[in-house]
């Protein structure tokens, strides 16, 4: 299943989404010739899990929020997110078999070796709080930018959102978002 995304529509068609299942975000262009060869390998590879896997599609001159929350400097971009979280990604084209295996990953019971080696989360140890993510050391590096960079700032406070008030980490980075603004 395929899907355009915009920066309106990221958080409910991406973010949100994320947490019930896998959602590859592809970062494109039209004057970009790589973005037209992968597109259509994941695409096709997305549609035949029948919605267990979702691709976004970000046209990043009409979107350049979405971008510059990446940091893309390169395009194809591609993000797996899962659980509101940034899993992998990588730049640039890719084999068809490359694309078709990562997908296959994403899904459950998918091959042990792709599994590995897009960490996947233990098995049989359902923790409320298990620090799976990179939220710390991107909301660190985002912290010097939030006053100057309002799409830093959107970020930040984007992350704080997915993490959410129950996780004990966010009220530590709520009052360094304050201190760093006043």
């Amino acid at each position: 299943m395929a899907i355009d995304v915009t920066d309106a529509t990221f958080q409910a068609e991406v973010l949100d989404r994320s947490k019930t299942v896998p959602v590859i975000v592809d970062l494109w262009a039209t004057w970009c010739e790589p973005c037209k060869t992968l597109g259509p390998i994941l695409e096709k590879h997305c549609d035949a899990t029948g919605g267990k896997v979702v691709l976004a599609k970000v046209n990043i001159d009409e979107n350049p929020a979405i971008a510059r929350a990446f940091q893309v400097q390169s395009i194809p971009a591609v993000f797996i997110m899962q659980n509101g979280a940034v899993l992998d990604g990588f730049v640039g084209a890719k084999p068809d078999h490359v694309i078709k295996e990562l997908v296959e990953a994403l899904l459950p019971g998918g091959p042990a070796s792709m599994q590995s080696a897009i960490e996947p989360e233990p098995e049989n140890e359902p923790e409320p709080f298990v620090v799976n993510d990179d939220f710390d050391q991107e909301l660190a590096a985002l912290l010097p930018q939030v006053k100057t960079d309002e799409a830093a700032k959107a970020r930040y406070l984007e992350i704080l959102e997915t993490m959410g008030s129950a996780d004990p980490r966010t009220a530590g980075h709520r009052k360094k978002l304050t201190a760093q603004l006043f």
